[in-house]
C-alpha cells in the first residue's frame, strides 16, 4: 500500500480499530467485574454465572441486530456517514457504562453493553469499503490489511483493559471514550468513502430477519457463510471460556486475563502481517488456506481441553489465533466475491450477524458453568470448528460464479 492509500485510508483503519479494540478490552473487564467484591458480596455463585451469561450476551443481541442494519445503512447512506453513526453510539455506550460502575447500578452497565452491540459494525462496513475499490484478484490481500488492523486492536484492547482495570474498572472505559470521540473527529474530516446513496433505505425491527432471508435468494453465499458461522462460533466459545479457565483453573488476575488475551492478538497479527501471505503462496488458493486454518484452529482448541500447564495454554492460545486468521481472511473474502458491489455491505453484515449470534451463544453457554466444567465447553468449540471443514470443502462450488479468488 503507498503511503497517499494509507493517509486516504487512515480514519477508516482508525475506525476498525477502536471497534475492534474496545470489543477486546470487554472481556478481561467483564470477566473481573463479576469476581470484584461489589458483585461476590451481593450474589451467589450461581446468580454471578447468570449474570456474567447476561453481561456477554446483550453485546451480541444488540450486535445481532446493529451489524445487519448498518450493513444495509451503508450500501444506501454510504459508508463514512455510517462509520460516524457508529462511533457516536459507541462513545455513548461506553460514556453509560462508565457512569454504571461510578453509580453501582448494573443495569445500567447492561444497557451500555446492548447499545455499545448496536453500534458494533464498523468492521463490514470497513471491509466492504476497502474491497469496493480493488478488483476481484486483490480482495483478500485487501481484506488482509483490515484485519491486520484489527488483530493490531486486539492486542491492544485485551492487554489495556486488563491493565487499567487491575487499578481501576472504569479507565478502560474513559479509554474506550476518548477513543470513540478522536476517531469520529477524524471521520467527519475523512474522504476515503463515496457518500452517495447506492439504493433506497427501508428500515423496521423485522429487517435483519428480512436480510438472512435474502440468503435463500443467493446461494452462492451460503458454502463460505456456513462455515464462517460454524468457525465463529467455536472459536468464541474457547475464547470466553479460556478467559474463565485462566482465571479460575489458573489464578490469574486481571492484568494476567489482559496480557493472556495479548498473546492471543499477537498470533492473529503475526499471521495477519506475515503468516497469511507465506501460507497463501505455498499453497496455492483461498481454499486450501482456508481449511489449513480451520483444521489447525479446530486442533489447538480441543488440545486446550487437556490438563496442561499454564505457558502450555498461552502458546495454544497464540497458536489458536494464528491459525484462526487463514480461515478468517479466505471465508470473509468467499463471502464478499459471493454477491455484486451493491450488496457486499450486506453480505458482510451477514457475516457479522454470524459472529454476534455466535458470541450470544457462547455467552449464554457460560451460564452452564455451574454444572459443566470449562474444560467441556474448549472441547467442544474445537469440534465446532472442525465441522466447519464440511461446508468449506464445497466452497469451490458456491463461490466459482464469484469470481477468481477460490479456485
Amino acid at each position: 500500500m503507498d503511503l497517499a492509500t494509507l493517509r486516504t485510508r487512515a480514519p477508516l483503519f482508525l475506525a476498525v480499530f477502536i471497534d475492534i479494540f474496545s470489543f477486546g478490552l470487554m472481556y478481561p473487564l467483564i470477566v473481573a467485574l463479576f469476581e470484584s467484591p461489589w458483585l461476590t458480596n451481593a450474589y451467589g455463585p450461581a446468580t454471578r454465572d447468570t449474570l456474567l451469561s447476561l453481561a456477554f450476551s446483550l453485546f451480541p443481541i444488540g450486535m445481532f441486530f446493529g451489524s445487519s442494519l448498518l450493513g444495509d445503512l451503508s450500501d444506501a447512506l454510504g459508508r463514512r456517514r455510517t462509520l460516524m453513526i457508529c462511533m457516536g453510539g459507541l462513545a455513548a455506550s461506553y460514556a453509560l457504562m462508565a457512569v454504571a460502575l461510578s453509580v453501582g447500578h448494573l443495569w445500567l452497565f447492561f444497557l451500555g453493553r446492548l447499545s455499545s452491540g448496536l453500534m458494533a459494525g464498523t468492521a463490514p462496513i470497513a471491509q466492504a469499503s476497502v474491497v469496493d475499490a480493488v478488483p476481484p484478484d486483490q480482495r483478500s490481500a485487501a481484506m488482509a490489511q483490515v484485519v491486520l488492523v484489527n488483530t493490531i486492536g486486539m492486542v491492544a484492547g485485551p492487554a489495556i483493559g486488563g491493565l487499567l482495570g487491575h487499578f481501576e474498572l472504569r479507565l478502560p472505559l474513559i479509554v474506550a471514550l476518548a477513543l470513540c470521540v478522536v476517531t469520529l473527529v477524524s471521520l467527519n474530516a475523512a474522504h476515503f468513502a463515496r457518500d452517495e446513496s447506492r439504493r433506497a433505505l427501508v428500515l423496521d425491527w423485522r429487517q435483519p430477519f428480512r436480510l438472512l432471508a435474502r440468503i435463500g435468494d443467493r446461494p452462492a453465499i451460503l458454502m463460505p457463510a456456513a462455515s464462517f458461522f460454524l468457525f465463529q462460533l467455536g472459536f468464541l466459545i474457547y475464547y470466553t471460556f479460556i478467559l474463565i479457565e485462566m482465571q479460575r483453573s489458573y489464578g490469574f488476575t486481571t492484568a494476567g486475563l489482559g496480557l493472556f488475551s495479548m498473546v492471543m492478538g499477537i498470533g492473529c497479527a503475526v499471521s495477519s502481517a506475515v503468516g497469511f501471505a507465506l501460507v497463501r503462496a505455498r499453497l496455492g488458493s483461498d481454499k486450501a488456506t482456508a481449511l489449513v486454518g480451520l483444521a489447525l484452529c479446530g486442533f489447538c482448541l480441543i488440545a486446550s481441553a487437556l490438563p496442561l500447564p499454564a505457558w502450555a495454554q498461552v502458546a495454544l492460545g497464540f497458536l489458536s489465533t494464528a491459525s484462526n486468521i487463514l480461515a478468517f481472511i479466505t471465508l470473509l473474502a468467499a463471502i464478499s466475491s459471493a454477491v455484486d458491489e451493491s450488496e457486499r455491505g450486506w453480505a458482510l453484515g451477514i457475516a457479522n450477524a454470524g459472529v454476534a449470534l455466535s458470541v450470544l451463544i457462547a455467552g449464554l453457554l457460560s451460564s452452564l458453568l455451574v454444572v459443566l466444567p470449562a474444560d467441556a465447553f474448549l472441547a467442544a468449540g474445537g469440534v465446532i470448528v472442525l465441522i466447519a471443514l464440511l461446508p468449506g470443502l464445497r466452497l469451490a462450488g458456491a463461490t466459482a460464479a464469484a469470481g477468481p479468488e477460490l479456485r
